[in-house]
This record gives structure tokens, sequence and C-alpha cells, in this order.
């Protein structure tokens, strides 16, 4: 399908460009423009893709195109060579303030780095394998915190195919995730003893610590105030405090995972002037 969708496009496009040029005075002919090797996808998503992880034994495959761009297929087989770059990781972050680094050689595998694009096609796949279990990454926060990348380069194509200079590039940035990572919503209240009792009503992000717990923002206290929600066998959830918020907090009532509405319920409660500040929230998957 993913294919059928880039020829469809491609080749919508030529007769598009061909039949409005036509009708212009200005009409410029394309048929003696040459080919040129691009990775689609930077084109139609930008150069950066972000690839989540899960937490499991198995390799994640991953795949991605490079494509021969003309005014009609190429006549004979071409030979597409990437590589991994660095240079390329380190001249994207300079451009775009970011702090990539390169993913270690043994947390990937790349079944090869050269592609053949046949004679009257257009498209050829590369294929990776990451890997994100236990035995290669003890510590997903610490993967995470590295924020790792992998930069492919398109470095050669064969017969006189030119290399695009916009599109020749794809950095893949990889995070781990379990299944309760991603965008909430937390609606609930927090009730203080002496100032009353406020509305929660905002967004949290709930980011991976392991195979089944997530950090996300304690309460409404702000970012330095954080909580480890660890989901139990029995979807039961154990909330433990972490940066500033207190050591004291205590779980009270109902404190759950609902793996069908994919909503966490949670009352906590810890002790201050004037009495305990209760806090009662529902944070539910966007």
């Amino acid at each position: 399908m993913k294919k059928l969708l880039y020829n469809l496009i491609l080749g919508g496009l030529a007769i598009s460009m061909t039949s409005c040029l036509r009708d212009d005075e200005n009409f410029t002919n394309f048929q003696g423009v040459g080919a040129v090797a691009e990775i689609p996808s930077s084109a139609f998503y930008g150069i950066e893709y972000n690839q989540g992880l899960p937490i499991q034994t198995a390799p994640t495959n991953y795949s991605f195109d490079v494509n021969i761009a003309s005014p009609t297929p190429p006549t004979q087989d071409v030979t597409v060579t990437l590589s991994i770059d660095q240079a390329t990781l380190d001249a994207y972050n300079t451009a775009n303030e970011t702090s990539y680094t390169l993913l270690p050689a043994t947390l990937y595998q790349v079944s090869s780095l050269t592609a053949t694009v046949k004679a009257g096609s257009r498209l050829a796949p590369i294929n990776l394998s990451f890997f994100s279990g236990a035995d290669k990454v003890p510590d997903p926060t610490a993967y995470n915190d590295a924020e790792y990348a992998l930069p492919v380069k398109i470095t050669s194509a064969s017969n006189n195919v030119a290399v695009s200079s916009n599109f020749g590039t794809k950095i893949i940035v990889l995070k781990i995730k379990n299944q309760y990572d991603g965008d909430y919503r937390s609606v609930g209240t927090f009730n203080h003893p002496t100032a009353g009792t406020r509305t929660i009503d905002k967004n949290k992000t709930l980011s991976t610590i392991n195979a089944t717990t997530v950090q996300t923002e304690y309460a409404d206290l702000g970012t330095a105030a954080q909580m480890w929600l660890g989901v139990n066998p029995d979807n039961t959830v154990t909330l433990t405090p972490k940066g500033t918020a207190s050591a004291a907090t205590v779980q009270f009532g109902v404190n759950k995972y609902d793996p069908a509405t994919h909503a966490f319920t949670l009352n906590y409660k810890y002790a201050g002037a004037g009495g305990d500040r209760v806090i009662s929230e529902v944070i539910t998957l966007k």
C-alpha cells in the first residue's frame, strides 16, 4: 500500500506538472531531467522520525524505502548505497539545537545498507532491527535520557543517478515505551486544609521507567514534584513520590489502572501545617 501511494503521488505530480506547464507560456520540459536517489519518507514526514520501542526480548523491525525520482522509472537496476553517518547527526544537532547521541552498534542491526531498485520500478527497502529488551537495555530511563538516534545517509547511487541534497538523509530518534507511556489528561481535586479545594485539570505526560512503571507530575505542584506509578499484576497502582514530592505520601481508597479506559484513578495525601493535603485525580490517556 505504501509503495502504491508513493507511485501514485509521484505519477500524479508528474502528470499534473506536465499538463499545467504545457498550458503555460513559460513551460519547461522536464523530460531531460536526470534521476535522483532519495528517501521519500523524509520528503513526506520530515528528516527526523520518532520511533517508539516496546520493552520486549524480540527486536523491533523497522523499514523505510529509497526512491528513484525521475520523469520515468529507471530502465536498468540502480544500486543505492547508504551509511550510518555521525557527521550527519552532528550537523543536524547544530542546525536544530538538538543533542541526539549516536545509537550504539550493539542496539541495532541492519540487514544491508545497499538497496537495489529494479529496472521499471522506483522503490527498494532498507530493513533495520532495534533492540530494547532487558538483556540489551537493563535501564530504559538511562536509554531515553541518552537521546539516541540513528542517522542514515545515502552516499551514492549507480548509473549516474544523483543523490538528493534535501532528502538524502533520515534521523531515526528512538525511545523505549511501555504500554502506559503517553500523553494524558488529569482531572481531579487538591484539598488543602487551610486554603480550601482547588481543581486539577491539566495535561500530563507519563514517561517510561521500566516495563510496568511510568513517571509523571505529582498532583499539580509543578515539574519538580514527580511520582512513579507502578502497575501491579492485579492493576492496582503503587505511587512512589520523587523529586520534591513529599516522601510521607500515603495512598488511600481506590488506586488502580483500568486497561479498558486507559485511566489511572489515584487517591493520595501527605501531611503538612494545618493538616493533610488530599489529592484525588483520574489520569486518562488522550
